[in-house]
């Protein structure tokens, strides 16, 4: 429920701050007074799409603010999803910039226009802004008649839906693997014994180059291995090592007299001990013999590697991947037919399974349909429209798998005969402005709309209707208020008598600038403005007032 809304700089609206209280609230005032601009607020706080007009003019930005009370599971579980606190009340701000940007905030954190927006769809419904394009769509009469069936129903047909579109999936996949002509499964198995000859690991590459580059450069090795073992060990005149010695042998007798004498004693002693490491390896160099049938046989298949990388422009990883991907393929090619009829066998079995659950469907809303055209007549005749007769028509698509859903096989149109005698049509085609906005309150009234928002707000509903049926209107509104908060914006008297609260919008002047201002009328005020409304304020409207505001409060 919405408590509090507070408007700056917003269009007429120089600073307006409203408390509200549950059930159904009228606004009324003169043509052009702001009616339809406090409906635009209403919508911006929700997150609709900013306007740089909405910005009083010589204003900087437009803000509003709003407090509504948390109290929906779905709006929790919205603010759990966003990692927010769903502590009660909520602070919902907006600021739209002359420029036509915006901000948004949440609880005094800022938060993406989004967000605002989400929360607009579960606890804001703006009649008239959706369900009259929305009510001449299939899929939107579909949840209508869905409404009335019984949720596991509809559950049960998704389900099965989604096991026989992953059966066909799988099937399909099937079949245009098994599509593949032979020459190319041949061509695979040829690449893939080609690369399987050349034994592809991870760093394969780098390891042949290492022994290519070792065969080809032996007699350098060989020669550098006996020099180096020379200088070490083996030289006649002073080798590395009978030096390093003679420095030993220089400095040992005066280590106890000079620490850095010491040290270098020691390092030099540590010296000779990895010296004496070295010969080994310089052995092996200098013994390492020229196989040429393995430096061959290393470059031969470093070629073949670089030309198979260069060829499916991959590296090793890839090349294995890539074989793998193959071994799969051909291994379903080469059991497809066993496959196949597998999964045909699956695909029929989910094609029943399917067919079993929206044919349980479909009867359900064979009934339901019945029920919900039961259900508006009485709407209808009150709301001054006796002579409309609705249908609803369905069509089952057993036999057309292609128009199978998720939510079954089941073509539905709203049908509409607007006079006795005269053919049904579809409702797009004969349903007047007028008659489509009773329509939708009529729905609404007989609970056709589904996790209806807590806050309805009506826009001149009541377009071209007045005497009795407009007492009608007035009187399903405040039912509709006994379970949620309903704002209507109306030029009827009988609507405006009807409301339990009732705002009276007025435009003024004040320092050569026009504004609109919102007040809340007192039982009295109220009197005054109903009198107005009925075309004058006068001791014969006045008493007409207070009779129409008397009848319209014992409806509550």
């Amino acid at each position: 429920m919405l408590t509090e809304l507070k408007v700056r700089e917003f269009g007429l609206m120089e600073d307006v701050r409203l408390e509200f209280s549950s059930a159904m609230t009228v606004f009324t005032g003169e043509t052009g007074a702001g009616k339809s601009l406090l409906v635009d607020a209403l919508g911006a706080v929700f997150g609709a799409r900013a306007s740089s007009d909405w910005v009083r003019h010589g204003a900087e930005r437009a803000e509003l603010n709003a407090v509504i009370e948390n109290n929906d599971i779905r709006l929790q579980s919205l603010l759990e999803e966003q990692e927010m606190g769903v502590d009660e009340p909520l602070f919902l701000r907006r600021v739209i910039n002359a420029d036509g940007r915006s901000r948004a905030w949440l609880n005094g954190v800022p938060v993406p226009l989004k967000l605002l927006q989400q929360i607009g769809a579960i606890c804001l419904d703006l009649h008239g802004q959706h369900e009259h394009q929305g009510l001449m769509q299939a899929e939107f009469q579909q949840q209508l008649v869905d409404s009335r069936v019984d949720t596991d129903a509809l559950l049960d047909v998704k389900l099965a839906f989604e096991c026989l579109q992953q059966a066909r999936k799988q099937l399909n996949q099937l079949q245009h693997q098994k599509g593949e002509s032979t020459g190319q499964a041949e061509w695979m198995r040829s690449e893939l014994e080609k690369l399987s000859a050349l034994d592809i690991q991870q760093g394969l590459e780098e390891n042949l180059i290492s022994q290519v580059e070792t065969g080809q450069n032996i007699a350098q090795i060989q020669q550098a291995g006996a020099q180096a073992l020379l200088l070490l060990d083996e030289g006649d005149e002073g080798n590395v090592r009978s030096l390093l010695a003679q420095a030993s042998h220089a400095i040992e007798p005066l280590v106890a007299y000079h620490a850095g004498l010491q040290s270098a004693s020691d390092l030099l002693a540590q010296v000779d001990a990895l010296l004496s490491e070295i010969p080994p390896y310089l052995n092996d160099a200098q013994e390492v013999a020229l196989d040429a049938e393995a430096l061959q046989s290393a470059e031969d298949r470093l070629a073949a590697l670089r030309e198979a990388m260069r060829r499916h422009d991959m590296d090793e990883v890839g090349l294995l991947a890539l074989m793998d991907d193959w071994q799969q393929r051909l291994s379903l090619l080469d059991t497809a037919e066993w496959d196949e009829a597998a999964l045909n066998e699956s695909v029929s079995k989910a094609e029943q399974d399917y067919c079993a659950q929206a044919k349980v469907l479909s009867g359900l809303r064979t009934q339901a349909i019945g029920d919900l055209v039961l259900a508006l007549r009485p709407y209808l005749d009150r709301l001054g429209m006796p002579g409309m007769q609705v249908e609803i028509e369905m069509v089952c698509l057993q036999d057309q798998s292609s128009a199978w859903h998720a939510s079954g096989w089941d073509d539905m149109t709203f049908m509409l005969s607007s006079n006795p005698g005269e053919p049904f049509r579809p409702l797009a085609q004969v349903a007047s402005g007028g008659e489509l906005s009773r329509l939708v309150l009529s729905l609404k009234a007989c609970g056709a709309f589904i996790h209806a928002p807590a806050i309805a707000v009506f826009d001149e509903v009541d377009v071209g209707i007045g005497g009795e049926t407009a007492w009608c209107v007035g009187e399903l509104l405040v039912a509709m208020g006994n379970e949620r908060q309903v704002f209507v914006v109306s030029h009827l008297p009988q609507v405006a008598s009807c409301a339990q609260h009732h705002i009276s919008i007025l435009k003024t002047q004040r320092e050569d600038r026009t504004i609109t201002d919102l007040a809340v009328l007192q039982p009295h005020e109220r009197v005054a403005e109903i009198a107005r409304m009925l075309g004058g304020v006068d001791t014969e409207s006045l008493e007409h007032a207070k009779q129409m505001l008397h009848k319209g409060q014992t409806v509550q």
